[in-house]
């Protein structure tokens, strides 16, 4: 029904109250107030939709000009930012506001200084909310730090997070502060620089792991877990990381393996995890040489177990000799006959590998020259250690060829052979018999033999010869023997 010429404008006023000049004016920028006093202009002759970019035409301002003064304007309570699309603000009166002291729109002057030094810690590059200022200032008022600190907290998330972090998020740092009595700009300077040389340390080893991204929060807890409690140096964890290359590298992993390393001894210094890791790395390569030689398959863990008990009876190159004499049996070679074998040499006070190789020789001439002895007197079996030890005695008394003689005088013997054969060889060693004549003169002594048969002579006789399978079987034979000592 009624409306204003549009003429009228030029001739109109805008009242601006004296409470504005005397209290708002003296502190404001003259583009803050140029801002303010067309705003309120822009409420009484402006169109619903007039806009920002309209405004900055007619003030000759830059848009991110306004938008400062009017968030200027917001801290002070003039002015509140109802709506971000559409852009609307709403204006008010100094008067009123003074009135309703107490509000959350109305600030005291420390909350005003610190809104303004956080936009100016911003500027241009991010549009701070309200809500973010409010969260900010509970750092101060309900956390209880220094309005310099938490600054200085905004400014070291800025950096570490990119401009556009989150508030909520860096809330548990100041709560953090907060707990390690973080009072002064000089305290909050030396814990925000440990802070930061977790979080760079962090990307460092995530660069490690081929992964292009910020740290999680995850990630930066264990990060300051193995620096601070743990007391690895930065170098020594990237040196450890070099062991995720056998899986999935993730800091979780990494964790299984620096909970590893100080568990097994290691210092925290790069020196110190280079040597443990060297020490465990030439440890696996011995015991893949072990297990190779038995040809027994085993995963890591286990085979290391069973290695250190080997490592407790016997060094690593007798446990090789072990490993090749069970290998060659004609049973499937086990573990827990290398571990009899380890066992009875070392009981047998053979602890070198000289002294078992040494063995090793003169036990497969006993079983050997046994076989030898075996075959000319007629006697079936293998070679057992109480066979071992008469042969031993008896070449204590005489040579080869004399025993191998002796043994074809058995060969009709009734009963045991070997007992037989242990008679006659003591006595032609009481009576100084040394050579195949002088026995061949020498009455044999009475042996019982069954009716119709005879002896071979030493001509007739003719050692056989051993195939391979005969000969490996002299490993059946140690190993029979060992596991029989170990019990």
């Amino acid at each position: 029904m009624f409306e204003m010429d549009q003429d009228a404008t030029f001739y109109g006023v805008t009242a601006i109250e004296n409470r504005f000049l005397l209290d708002y004016l003296p502190a404001a920028k003259g583009d803050f107030i140029k801002v303010y006093l067309w705003g309120l202009f822009a409420c009484a002759h402006k169109s619903s939709d007039y806009t920002l970019e309209e405004m900055s035409q007619e003030l000759f301002l830059t848009v991110p000009d306004i938008e400062a003064a009017l968030r200027y304007w917001e801290r002070r309570g003039l002015v509140t930012r109802l709506s971000d699309h559409p852009v609307q603000y709403r204006f008010y009166s100094p008067s009123q506001r003074q009135q309703t002291a107490g509000t959350p729109l109305q600030a005291d002057a420390r909350q005003v200084d610190f809104s303004e030094a956080v936009y100016a810690l911003f500027g241009d590059r991010r549009k701070v909310s309200p809500a973010e200022i409010a969260l900010a200032w509970e750092w101060v008022q309900d956390i209880g730090l220094q309005p310099e600190v938490v600054l200085m907290l905004l400014s070291h998330c800025m950096d570490q997070r990119g401009v556009q972090f989150s508030f909520k998020k860096a809330e548990p740092l100041a709560v953090r502060m907060k707990e390690e009595n973080i009072l002064t700009t000089d305290d909050a300077d030396t814990f925000l620089r440990h802070h930061q040389a977790v979080h760079d340390g962090t990307r460092k080893l995530l660069s490690r792991m081929g992964k292009r991204r910020l740290p999680s929060d995850d990630e930066l807890a264990l990060y300051e877990k193995w620096l601070d409690e743990w007391h690895f140096e930065p170098r020594a964890i990237l040196d450890a990381c070099k062991e995720t290359t056998g899986g999935d590298p993730s800091f979780k992993y990494l964790d299984g393996i620096l909970k590893g390393l100080k568990e097994r001894g290691s210092g925290g210094t790069a020196q110190q995890v280079q040597q443990q890791l060297k020490q465990e790395q030439d440890e696996k390569k011995r015991v893949q040489e072990v297990f190779r030689r038995l040809g027994v398959t085993l995963d890591t863990p286990a085979a290391l177990r069973l290695y250190k008990e080997f490592a407790a009876l016997q060094p690593h190159e007798v446990m090789l000799l072990a490993a090749d004499e069970c290998s060659r049996t004609k049973r499937q070679a086990k573990a827990e006959d290398m571990l009899s074998l380890l066992e009875a040499w070392k009981n047998k006070g053979l602890t070198n590998e000289a002294d078992v190789k040494a063995y090793l020789e003169k036990f497969r001439e006993a079983n050997l020259a046994l076989r030898s002895i075996f075959d000319a007197c007629g006697h079936s079996g293998r070679p057992t250690a109480a066979d071992r030890a008469l042969y031993e005695k008896w070449r204590s008394m005489m040579d080869e060829d004399l025993i191998l003689f002796a043994a074809e005088q058995a060969r009709n013997a009734q009963g045991s052979k070997m007992a037989y054969l242990d008679k006659v060889i003591e006595m032609w060693h009481e009576a100084g018999i040394t050579d195949i004549s002088q026995a061949k003169a020498r009455k044999k002594p009475e042996n019982k033999i069954s009716k119709g048969g005879k002896t071979v002579s030493a001509q007739q006789y003719t050692q056989r010869s051993y195939t391979e399978d005969e000969l490996l079987s002299v490993s059946d034979d140690l190993i029979e023997e060992a596991r029989k000592q170990r019990g």
